[in-house]
């Protein structure tokens, strides 16, 4: 027997079965948990010394008795001497004048590629470093390029581009006087060149213009949808209108469709001729060899007692 269970063994039936057991997913280790901020310390910028409770407003220091000067900004407290306070006032103000030099040179760049000037000389004043300097070449570029291109369209009578531009034009120049009414005089005229444009675009299809008034004001409101000559507009311009609140009033012009008038066909009297002219006729018409025309018998009557009657 021992013999047969060595052989057994030797051969590998004995052996006991080796379980698999199926592979487990560890879960990941979750992450660390941050330590906490370091509570905030107000400190005396003078002599350092620790401000407990934080002062939420200017005061002498408790320690140094000398001037705390408390700034808020962008939810952030300062606490600066008497003597950084106009070094940080001063950069402040260089923050806010940069936001709005780089807002301003923005919107005249827009505008001058809206009006076609090259993308190369876009480029060359962007780069330049932001400053008020930097701001008025954009807003050169503009005026300039904008000139140009009116001269150009009202030379080619293009009068829906002249309008667009002098628009555009007259909104940007009283955005940048502050948008209060009323508007200054050439930004008034800028606008009204415009408004001409459109009237004469209007006066290729009609003699009359529909005002389409913005609501704005009982001024405009008083206006909305009449019609008038577009010669009389022309000579003198109610648009923008005075008194508006927005300065220059978003009212504009629509065309007039006249109808074309029906011509009346006129019927033509037949004039009655004497019995005479009717026999020559027929005579003149029988010596030339003519067709003989039929003669009524009522003619014929008179002709006779006419004969009869001479002497």
């Amino acid at each position: 027997m021992a013999p047969i269970v060595f052989l057994l063994r030797l051969l590998g039936f004995g052996r006991p079965r080796e379980q698999v057991e199926p592979p487990v997913e560890l879960a990941a280790a979750p992450p660390p948990v941050p330590d906490p901020a370091p509570a905030a310390t107000a400190t005396c910028p003078n002599c350092a010394v620790v401000l407990d409770p934080p002062p939420d407003h200017s005061r002498l220091c408790p320690r140094c008795r000398r001037p705390i000067v408390v700034r808020h900004v962008e939810g952030r407290t300062a606490y600066l001497t008497e003597a950084a306070v106009a070094i940080f006032e001063a950069e402040r103000q260089r923050e806010h004048d940069e936001k709005r030099w780089a807002h301003e040179r923005r919107s005249w760049l827009q505008l001058a590629q809206l009006t076609g000037v090259p993308a190369d000389r876009r480029r060359h004043v962007a780069a330049a470093p932001l400053s008020a300097a930097s701001v008025q070449s954009a807003r050169r570029l503009y005026l300039a390029a904008a000139e140009r291109a009116v001269r150009a369209a009202r030379h080619n009578r293009r009068w829906d581009e002249v309008a667009q531009i002098r628009r555009r034009q007259a909104a940007a120049l009283y955005a940048e006087a502050g948008a209060t009414p009323p508007p200054a005089d050439e930004i008034v005229a800028l606008h009204r060149e415009g408004v001409a444009a459109t009237l004469r675009k209007i006066a290729e299809v009609s003699r009359r213009a529909e005002l389409v008034a913005a609501r704005c004001c009982l001024t405009c409101r008083a206006d909305n949808e009449r019609v008038f000559r577009i010669a009389d507009e022309l000579r003198t311009p109610r648009l923008p209108h005075a008194g508006c609140p927005r300065g220059l009033c978003t009212c504009d012009w629509w065309p007039v469709v006249d109808s074309a008038p029906t011509r009346r066909r006129r019927r033509r009297a037949v004039q009655a001729q004497p019995p005479g002219a009717q026999i020559a006729a027929c005579a003149g018409s029988d010596a030339a060899g003519a067709a003989p025309r039929t003669v009524p018998a009522t003619s014929l009557a008179d002709a006779d007692a006419a004969r009869a009657s001479a002497p």
